[in-house]
């Protein structure tokens, strides 16, 4: 019997504490992963020098997989989104992201392998009332990872996005009265 010797693959996710990060990190730590998933708290997502700071400070050699899963969504009428509630929503969903992914591209492309996914949203290719933020964000993300997807792809980078409908996390429940969940729920087939 030949010995095969288990390679650890690494992970680093954006937004591993959230509902569906969480799932995400469990599967990937079920499989063998090393997983970094900053808190909040270690990387604030909305402020550019959190994260070069987090960036500088934590080195990371080699990486396997990259998933981008946090996400900001405020919703308000249009007459009472402000830039700030634009800029906060863009920070978090597309342009840290976009950093993120700036720091680890050289050692992707020097290995010529890994796997760049975001987790994007119904919103990316519909719109919605009192969302004007969160679609706008959606729609950028989803742009960037199409156009980095063309980009990366002759070095064997695989760059995809997820855009689910709706799920059952927190977001979904503050975001979304029990009539309206209800109401979600029956048109589930």
């Amino acid at each position: 019997i030949r010995k095969v010797k288990f390679k650890m693959k690494s992970m680093f996710i954006l937004g591993g504490a959230g509902d569906i990060g969480k799932a995400i990190v469990n599967k990937f730590r079920k499989n063998g992963y090393k997983i970094t998933a900053p808190s909040s708290k270690e990387l604030d997502l909305s402020d550019r020098i959190s994260i070069e700071r987090y960036l500088e400070k934590h080195k990371e050699n080699l990486l396997d997989v990259l998933i981008h899963c946090a996400g900001f969504n405020n919703p308000k009428p249009f007459e009472e989104i402000k830039y700030e509630d634009i800029d906060k929503t863009n920070s978090i969903n597309v342009v840290s992201f976009y950093k993120i992914i700036q720091h680890f591209l050289p050692v992707f492309k020097k290995r010529r392998q890994g796997y760049i996914l975001a987790i994007s949203s119904i919103y990316s290719f519909i719109a919605r009332k009192y969302r004007l933020p969160y679609v706008m964000s959606k729609h950028a993300l989803n742009g960037m990872i199409k156009t980095i997807a063309l980009e990366l792809g002759p070095y064997n980078i695989k760059v995809n996005a997820l855009s689910p409908g709706f799920v059952d996390t927190k977001m979904t429940r503050k975001n979304n009265n029990p009539d309206t969940i209800r109401n979600l729920e029956s048109k589930i087939p």
